[in-house]
């Protein structure tokens, strides 16, 4: 999945994926653990960011 900041922020932590950031750029990526999601069935991750505040932003995601 990937979405793009508004601001400054940064992703400061993240549980069960894996991401890259560039600028405002997020891409968060499964984790070595959960390398495969079933055809429907869901997952789950979570971030801290800073500075806080910051509006929810819009995020696209692609079946790879």
């Amino acid at each position: 999945m990937t979405w793009t900041w508004s601001g400054a922020q940064q992703v400061t932590s993240i549980w069960n994926a894996s991401y890259t950031q560039s600028g405002g750029t997020v891409t968060a990526v499964n984790a070595a653990h959960n390398g495969t999601v079933a055809p429907g069935t869901s997952t789950s991750f979570g971030f801290g960011a800073a500075p806080g505040r910051a509006g929810a932003p819009a995020v696209s995601c692609t079946a790879t």
